[in-house]
């Protein structure tokens, strides 16, 4: 009985280990590349982008909870950005996003730049889907308007 629990503490153990240097070298990357590495349940980090004729914009999750905001509107070439930080959280305001997820964006002065639902966020192990798509609704999840994001590779 000594000997299967000593090989259940071993096994942990090797788990364990395995996630934190898995972590570490996720942390390193990001850090020496400038972007996110996206594991399950953080499929909201990255750069996302829109475009459409009015314009284009395009907006980075930092896993620290940083935003990056960019647009330009057609006819024109100038690019706005905009620095602030963003919340992702469920409909009860609590930190578990399963349940009706909202997205909020505050730029640096404290105004909402968007104040959105999740409708669609491809999964992490996703593989009918061959790029990552994100929907947001201004309304509710139920809305037929919704703002589709798809995510830059970079």
């Amino acid at each position: 009985m000594f000997r299967y629990i000593m090989y259940l503490g071993i096994l942990l153990a090797s788990a364990g280990g395995y996630l934190l240097i898995r972590k570490i070298i996720d942390r390193r990357v990001e850090k020496n590349t400038d972007t996110e590495v996206v594991r399950e349940n953080e499929e909201y980090l990255g750069t996302w982008a829109s475009k459409s004729d009015s314009g284009f914009t395009m907006f980075r999750l930092h896993r620290d909870g940083k935003l990056t905001y960019r647009f330009s509107n057609n006819p024109g070439t100038d690019t706005s950005t905009i620095f602030g930080k963003y919340v992702y959280v469920g409909a009860e305001g609590g930190n578990d996003p399963k349940y009706f997820p909202r997205l909020y964006a505050i730029n640096q002065k404290g105004d909402t730049l968007f104040n959105y639902y999740v409708r669609y966020l491809t999964k992490y192990d996703m593989t009918i889907d061959k790029v990552d798509k994100m929907m947001l609704s201004p309304n509710n999840v139920f809305d037929t308007l919704a703002f589709t994001f798809y995510r830059i590779k970079q």
